[in-house]
């Protein structure tokens, strides 16, 4: 069977989520072609799927991405829901038209929570990453190339948004116009 995947992209990077319940060491392999200038995702595990329920499957999943990718600059995260990968670009940094070399093949769904548009990018940086942060991701590479569990660690920023505002439900006193009293009648 093949998993759920959604996908989104920066100009310099991929953000790959597999939805699969409770895997326990996949097996995920990321090379490049370089016949082909593609880079290349093998993904094999055992897990549940929000879609089957109770149920354990095997699961197989083979991507050649459009254009190639960093093999040395992937981390990935692990947790008892999804495994998310972030898989650097390689070459000039751009978005891509697709995600997968054959125009026309079904591709992963679009991650709509991630995906941010290449002028909107520009306008609130690279690093920002849609609230993702990356620094809490482990490194693929440092992971035997991603063999194994892996603790959690990854989630947004909830302290301050870019205007010094918190985001924890509700705006801060600076975002708050001034206002008048009315007067009583």
């Amino acid at each position: 069977m093949q998993p759920m995947v959604l996908w989104a992209q920066r100009a310099d990077r991929l953000l790959l989520t597999i939805d699969l319940q409770q895997c326990v060491d996949p097996e995920i392999s990321i090379s490049n072609d370089g016949a082909a200038k593609a880079g290349k995702l093998t993904f094999r595990g055992h897990a549940h799927s929000h879609a089957t329920g109770p149920e354990e499957h095997d699961y197989q999943l083979d991507l050649e991405f459009y254009s190639e990718v960093d093999d040395k600059d992937i981390k990935q995260d692990t947790t008892e829901r999804f495994i998310t990968l972030v898989i650097a670009k390689k070459g000039p940094h751009e978005h891509w038209p697709r995600l997968l070399k054959a125009a026309g093949k079904p591709a992963p769904n679009v991650d709509w929570d991630k995906w941010v548009d290449e002028d909107e990018e520009e306008e609130e940086g690279a690093d920002k990453m849609g609230g993702l942060d990356l620094s809490a991701l482990q490194n693929f590479q440092n992971m035997g190339g991603g063999m194994g569990g892996m603790g959690g660690g990854f989630g947004a920023d909830m302290s301050d948004d870019e205007e010094g505002g918190a985001q924890k439900g509700g705006e801060s006193d600076d975002d708050l116009p001034d206002l008048e009293p009315v007067p009583q009648k």
